[in-house]
């Protein structure tokens, strides 16, 4: 697009765009949900988290199921200074997988950990996670099961640097037997660990809710409902200091409303610790005619807090209906009180306060699992809309990592190589920008990883930064072109300018491939407006949403001179027992775990 095209867009976009800073206060409960459906170049993209998926579905049914029908690079060596530190941990204990066999269903094969989240503090580690291990079944009737308790939150403490592991399940709000996972954890100045997670009430509504743990990590409080929000998603959680009370540590969640206006981003802060908390909308952007521009559609926000002044910073995504997408960046110095949006100022973006992305990932037929952004191996298959579908596939999401540190801001997003949205050809890669004054200006993108020949996608990643100004650490799944993935940590130590590929290591001490999460199951097919066609998949695990394995981010966090690297992991297998409506009957494949690595990274 010309710059005077540009330029026309944005006087356009400033006529139009009015007030996009929203600061209602206290809305305590909202009970209405909107549209979760995203237009990109004419396809419709469910933007929902898996936990939002499986809560709708969950709460929608009352918890009760139906019978199922009958039918790095080669040949280089990292510095000396950038190390392993003992090997590849598991984190969740394997003994708490299950399986589960009723007559007239498939079997429940709960093997399912992934997408995590890293805290630590001395000796103490938290790794949370979303887990399939504790949803156990009852009959309910003729033909149906019901949950005895749903609780997809996981956790696991290590109270000796990450050596040994006691695995747990997140306590719900009182009365409530859900939990939903999008799992994020952080810990105070004084090793207070906090956790946010979706969940549900007793009445069985939406929530967005914090655990905390004043013992390391061993044991968590009750779930304390930040706000019911029947459209929250994709909830994150920072804590940090105070900007003007230096003793005090605010913690703050950011999320996702989905409401019949369009997305909104919510803002919560506690100052007691958990306790009570305040609530507002940040920001609930208009529609706009343009489909270049961005629209009324946002995920992904992660908050992070500047441990020396206290500001905080929300980066998050807003969408367009084209192949461009924006990062954007919210700001605050009074802890919440009020924000205001950081410039990039990139040259022929349609405004000073956005960064223009294409998200990495595929575009592919997920079938029940809809249409997605993914990574995936193997043959393909005809999916809707002339994509592809794949049985071994796992979806993709472009959340933002972003750390600061005394005025200085690292911020890191995978991106696709192709400047269209989903394209099949497309690879990605992890790219960096920084700004050393608080956001003021901004160098150009590097990319993190190194290129290597046949490592096509890099992505899912998290970004950390060290107590030296020097060191920056971006972790991140590599595929490569035998459809495996293994994980990766590239490492700066000159403020993030560069990333030498003799300063990356290969955090994963085996490849692993992707499960098959999309797999089709027989019987009648729902015909579409010709020549379209929808038929029923599943995931291995039945009850997780088809397209689901790697999980939607991993995790990285730099304590103790060390960088402790989280992510979920397939290189464990488990066998399906032998049943005639298991498409999968008999099969031995790989499952996902959460595994757990120190890396020296300076």
């Amino acid at each position: 697009m010309t710059h005077a095209k540009w330029l026309a867009v944005a006087l356009l976009l400033c006529s139009a765009i009015g007030a996009t800073l929203v600061l209602a206060e206290d809305d305590d409960e909202v009970e209405g949900a909107g549209p979760t459906i995203l237009n990109k170049n004419g396809f419709e993209i469910d933007e929902r988290s898996i936990g939002k998926v499986m809560a709708d579905e969950t709460l929608s049914a009352g918890g009760v199921l139906q019978m199922d029908p009958v039918s790095p690079v080669p040949g280089l060596d990292p510095l000396p200074q950038v190390q392993l530190r003992g090997g590849n941990v598991q984190v969740n204990d394997p003994a708490l997988d299950n399986v589960q066999i009723f007559p007239g269903f498939r079997p429940f094969i709960s093997y399912t950990q992934s997408e995590t989240s890293v805290a630590s503090f001395g000796r103490n580690i938290v790794a949370t996670y979303n887990t399939s291990a504790n949803q156990p079944l009852v009959p309910a009737g003729p033909g149906s099961l019901a949950f005895v308790r749903r609780f997809l939150s996981g956790f696991s403490t290590s109270h000796d640097g990450g050596q040994t592991w006691t695995s747990g399940f997140m306590p719900p709000v009182p009365g409530s037997i859900f939990t939903f996972g999008d799992p994020s954890v952080d810990v105070d100045r004084v090793g207070n660990f906090y956790f946010a997670g979706l969940g549900a009430d007793a009445a069985g509504h939406a929530t967005i809710q914090v655990n905390a743990s004043h013992d390391g990590g061993s044991t968590w409080t009750d779930a304390v409902v930040v706000q019911q929000d029947n459209g929250g998603d994709k909830e994150w959680l920072a804590v940090g200091r105070d900007p003007l009370i230096g003793n005090r540590d605010n913690v703050y969640v950011t999320w996702t409303s989905f409401q019949t206006t369009g997305a909104q981003l919510r803002f919560a802060r506690s100052i007691d610790g958990g306790v009570t908390w305040e609530t507002k909308t940040i920001f609930a952007p208009p529609t706009n005619a343009n489909a270049e521009l961005p629209q009324n559609s946002l995920q992904f926000s992660a908050p992070t807090v500047d441990p020396i002044d206290g500001t905080l910073y929300v980066p998050f995504v807003q969408f367009s209906n084209a192949d461009e997408d924006f990062i954007r960046i919210l700001k605050s110095t009074d802890a919440g009180d009020t924000f205001s949006f950081v410039n990039f100022n990139v040259p022929g973006a349609p405004l000073p306060d956005v960064l223009p992305i294409v998200q990495a990932g595929h575009l592919i037929d997920m079938g029940s699992g809809g249409i997605r952004l993914g990574v995936h191996a193997g043959p393909s298959r005809p999916g809707r809309f002339g994509l592809r579908q794949y049985f071994y596939a796992s979806r993709l999401i472009p959340e933002p990592s972003l750390q600061a540190r005394n005025g200085a801001l690292y911020l890191a997003w995978p991106n696709s190589t192709s400047a269209a949205f989903g394209d099949p050809a497309s690879g990605s890669n992890m790219l960096l920008v920084r700004s050393l004054d608080g956001g003021n200006t901004w160098s150009s993108p590097v990319t993190v990883n190194p290129i290597v020949a046949g490592d096509g996608q890099h992505v899912l990643g998290a970004l950390t930064i060290g107590s030296s100004p020097m060191d920056v650490s971006v972790a991140y799944y590599t595929q490569h072109a035998d459809g495996t993935l293994d994980v990766d940590l590239a490492s700066s130590h000159d403020r993030g300018a560069t990333f030498a590929s003799n300063r990356a290591i290969r955090v994963s001490s085996t490849n692993f491939a992707l499960p098959p999460t999309v797999v089709p199951l027989s019987g009648a097919c729902t015909v579409l407006p010709p020549p379209q066609t929808s038929c029923p998949t599943t995931n291995y695990d039945r009850l997780i949403q088809p397209g689901y394995a790697l999980g939607e981010y991993l995790s990285v966090r730099s304590a103790n001179g060390m960088v402790a690297v989280l992510w979920g992991d397939t290189r464990n297998s488990v066998q399906h027992p032998i049943n005639p409506l298991d498409p999968l009957s008999g099969v031995t494949h790989a499952q996902e775990d959460v595994m757990f690595q120190k890396v020296k990274a300076p």
